[in-house]
């Protein structure tokens, strides 16, 4: 069947060359356009080019046609939906080709936002893409329109994109299928899925029940409760490390509260004369049966200065840190400013990392992150492991810590510096603020005497990923106070550029696709 598509693409393409008044379409010719979905057109040289393209497509992605019935060819040749502009095709064509590829979210995004749909020749490459990225399924479907509804139903591998359905009954269904059937019922019906589950737990494989776990950690609610405190008891460490991770992520679980009553015992704030508080710490010096269930390992040692401290770290990053702000009385900045006091602040700060990163804390993830940025001159500090903060940041709390860090910073950003890891890492969108503070720091870095191209070589990164995430209306801002004069400025011309040019893509492309 691919061998005809490819046959009869050739055979198109050598009569668009010759002209139709040399070659005439064969009777075959038109039967495959067709079967196309592409009924006979007045203009024959349209009807051609249109049929290329398309063949050129399926080619691409290895689609194989259908004979469409009656019907189908009716039904996708009627549909009247308003697709994007050929300017936006032609973006489009120039993101898929790779010169500007990560910019297809963004080209999604805003497809969607202004109720257009895909070109119907850029499917079949776009559904195979899908198939291998969920992230990117889940912007694709908005724009596809009913044409390209149709069109997944006609190939095996597309239709697994779609809505799964399962039929099979709970107890007869195989484990792939009754995670499925657990994670739709939870959503509809939270009380019946617990009781589908507990059901069939004790018959379950010890992956399995974690499979499950994870997949009720998705729609995490206070009914789970009760049988994950069951599960504090089971044999296998794998499902009572996992219940413990639920049941800390739970607002005001009982684990949470017995945990911090644990840790009142051991500490004592202290006042002291013309000083700040300052909190002391006892360790644990037994570890008995309750905190063992309640995930206490006795024999781990993942923070510094021993076993009883590793218990101590241990505890406090299963309390959520919102606690910690009540207890005291403080905001989560002083909080973490008593913790650093302490004999033990290295410790409590890392736990505390732990602790907001298991939460998702936002105003913890600032204090954090900033304390991490203001410190990393200090030597105390340098261990200091921050970047599971990085993840998945919040827009708002990216830019604050981002901003906060740039207003802070004299000269180059060290390459190994949190501020710099930040932005490299971090997928948020910068706010105009920040885009300009760290423009204008590269800029004054170029233009200085002192510079060496190789310096800066951490910024080409930055560069590269603030050509996706700053505001493309800022181009034209940005493209002036370059130092060309520099006697390094041929070592950074091309990056640059690329930086410009990406933006100048995205300011059109975003402009076409608001057109009506």
């Amino acid at each position: 069947m691919k061998q005809k598509t490819m046959d009869l693409e050739k055979e198109l393409v050598r009569i668009a060359l010759v002209g139709t008044q040399r070659s005439p379409l064969s009777d075959e010719c038109k039967t495959g356009l067709d079967n196309l979905g592409l009924p006979e057109a007045e203009n024959s040289e349209d009807w051609i080019l249109k049929g290329a393209a398309i063949l050129s497509q399926m080619n691409r992605a290895d689609f194989k046609p259908i004979q469409l019935s009656v019907n189908d060819k009716v039904e996708a040749t009627l549909l009247d939906e308003k697709v994007c502009s050929p300017t936006s095709i032609k973006h489009l064509y120039m993101i898929v080709d790779g010169a500007f590829e990560n910019a297809l979210p963004e080209f999604l995004f805003n497809l969607a936002k202004h109720k257009k749909c895909l070109p119907p020749e850029t499917l079949p490459h776009l559904l195979d893409l899908s198939l291998t990225s969920s992230e990117l399924w889940g912007q694709l479907k908005k724009s596809i329109g009913k044409r390209g509804g149709w069109l997944i139903h006609q190939n095996p591998d597309w239709e697994r994109l779609t809505e799964r359905t399962v039929n099979t009954p709970w107890d007869e269904a195989s484990n792939d299928e009754r995670l499925f059937i657990f994670e739709k019922t939870r959503k509809k019906n939270p009380t019946k899925a617990l009781e589908m589950l507990r059901e069939t737990w004790s018959s379950e494989s010890v992956n399995q029940k974690v499979r499950f776990l994870k997949v009720l950690d998705k729609s995490l609610k206070k009914d789970a409760e009760p049988f994950l405190e069951e599960l504090l008891d089971a044999r296998r460490k794998e499902v009572r490390r996992t219940a413990v991770q639920l049941l800390a992520k739970l607002p005001d679980s009982s684990l949470s509260n017995r945990m911090f009553e644990r840790m009142k015992g051991l500490m004592t704030l202290k006042k002291r004369n013309h000083k700040k508080e300052k909190l002391e710490i006892k360790l644990p010096e037994k570890l008995g049966n309750d905190m063992i269930r309640d995930g206490i390992d006795p024999r781990v040692q993942w923070f510094k200065g021993g076993v009883k401290a590793s218990r101590l770290g241990q505890m406090v990053a299963l309390i959520p840190p919102k606690m910690w702000a009540e207890h005291f009385k403080m905001t989560p900045e002083e909080v973490v400013e008593l913790f650093v006091r302490s004999d033990w602040g290295e410790l409590l700060i890392q736990a505390m990392v732990e602790a907001t990163f298991l939460h998702k804390n936002k105003e913890w993830t600032r204090a954090l992150l900033s304390f991490r940025i203001s410190s990393s001159d200090r030597q105390r500090w340098q261990s200091l492991n921050v970047s599971r903060l990085m993840d998945d940041l919040p827009d708002d709390v990216f830019n604050a810590v981002a901003i906060k860090g740039m207003k802070n910073t004299e000269g180059l950003l060290e390459e190994n510096s949190p501020i710099t890891q930040l932005l490299k890492t971090s997928a948020s969108l910068w706010q105009d603020e920040l885009t300009m503070l760290v423009v204008k720091n590269l800029q004054d870095w170029l233009a200085g005497e002192s510079s060496r191209y190789w310096n800066g070589w951490h910024y080409r990164t930055i560069l590269k990923k603030a050509a996706y995430t700053c505001n493309p209306l800022l181009h034209d801002k940005l493209s002036n106070n370059w130092p060309e004069e520099s006697r390094i400025w041929s070592s950074w011309e091309r990056e640059i550029e690329e930086f410009l040019s990406t933006l100048f893509f995205r300011k059109k492309m975003i402009k076409a696709l608001s057109i009506s």
